[in-house]
């Protein structure tokens, strides 16, 4: 039934823009400007961001401080914000909603199930305020945003929600310019021998210490002059960080000409580096979904990926999968992706079609229809 002309307000926490390095930006960003994109006389989407810009603070105090910013924002001001903005529906991509509804509908999205899975990844505080503000808020909120069926069935199995307060949004790749150049940092790409890439945080569950010695099997068994190009920064919290034994791994295999440490990189630069890439390696552990699984079909890369958790749900048929626990068989799709066997190109003949099912444009249209179906309005 059309909403009889009722006008409706989708506020979005916008403050993850101003702070966060990876994938939870890159959803922010992409789900804003596709949002911009389809605002119109019966839905607008309205980015919410705090007052002042956040501090960049280190330390002990610096930490506190932040903290209290965050809290600040999430129980005080943004839901008093939405409420000023006359919004409808809000929406925090974050896993944290307000305690405060003000009459408005809370959309709150979760990414994985990361905090049950591995609290020891996680920083205390975070934790604590995971289990005492953000689970409560979820089981209350009018929907929880997941972005596969292997997040919403983990989500299931660690609280208890009905399956109808959760769905499935699936994510799509990144907008990337075609880069011409990396702004200087094609110093490791300009000699011409072909590289394996991965882009990520350098987190725990990205598996990394194990890709480097799993890629070393590959290049003594392949006798090929290979290289592995990390793209990507510490993790966002201390317990979660892996750079420390990935630097050692490196050092220990003699990888240090091999195995290179590239940081986190401007736009341009990741784009760059898709381009010039000779396939993609994807070894997490687990994943709610994998954004670069889809950036590297982008660019028609060969892909080798774990076979558990979300991978296979997103990848489906283009790409070849592994044990993430199996040094031979991850060797072994190394060597594939390496050779471009038939297995191999066969998978990327699949890829534009894979690629067709996901777009952000089609993610808001299905949030879109949500925000209708829990308001008292009805599209």
């Amino acid at each position: 039934m059309k909403n009889a002309g009722k006008h409706i307000r989708v506020g979005i926490d916008g403050r993850d823009l101003q702070i966060a390095k990876t994938g939870s930006k890159t959803y922010l960003s992409e789900l804003l400007n596709a949002a911009e994109g389809l605002s119109n006389e019966e839905l607008a989407f309205v980015q919410l961001k705090p007052f002042f810009p956040l501090l960049k603070l280190n330390g002990k105090l610096g930490k506190l401080i932040k903290h209290i910013q965050f809290i600040w924002w999430k129980q005080i001001s943004l839901p008093l914000l939405a409420k000023l903005k006359k919004c409808d529906v809000l929406i925090c991509t974050d896993y944290f909603l307000p305690s405060l509804k003000l009459g408005i509908k809370h959309l709150v999205v979760f990414h994985d199930a990361f905090f049950w899975e591995y609290p020891s990844h996680y920083n205390q505080f975070w934790l604590k305020l995971f289990y005492t503000w953000a689970v409560p808020a979820a089981k209350r909120a009018d929907r929880i945003l997941v972005p596969s069926l292997y997040v919403q069935q983990r989500i299931m199995h660690f609280i208890n929600v009905d399956d109808h307060q959760l769905s499935v949004v699936y994510e799509a790749p990144k907008t990337f310019e075609n880069s011409q150049k990396a702004n200087g940092g094609d110093k490791n790409v300009k000699e011409d021998i072909p590289y394996l890439l991965h882009v990520g945080a350098l987190s725990k569950h990205k598996n990394l210490p194990f890709l480097i010695k799993a890629f070393k099997r590959a290049l003594e068994t392949s006798k090929q002059n290979w290289r592995l190009i990390l793209v990507g920064g510490a993790g966002n919290s201390t317990s979660d960080d892996d750079s420390e034994l990935i630097k050692n791994t490196i050092q220990e295999h003699g990888l240090e000409d091999k195995v290179l440490l590239e940081g986190y990189l401007s736009d341009d630069e990741v784009s760059f580096y898709y381009q010039k890439a000779s396939s993609y390696i994807f070894p997490s552990y687990n994943e709610g979904f994998g954004l670069p699984l889809l950036e590297a079909m982008r660019f028609n890369l060969p892909i080798a990926a774990a076979n558990n958790t979300s991978l296979p749900e997103i990848g489906k048929d283009a790409a070849i999968y592994f044990d993430p626990f199996n040094m031979e068989d991850m060797a072994g799709a190394i060597q594939k992706i390496m050779g471009r066997d038939e297995t191999t190109l066969s998978t990327l003949s699949k890829q534009t079609k894979v690629l067709s099912s996901y777009s952000w444009s089609k993610a808001v249209l299905e949030i879109k229809a949500i925000c209708y179906s829990i308001s008292e309005y009805h599209h």
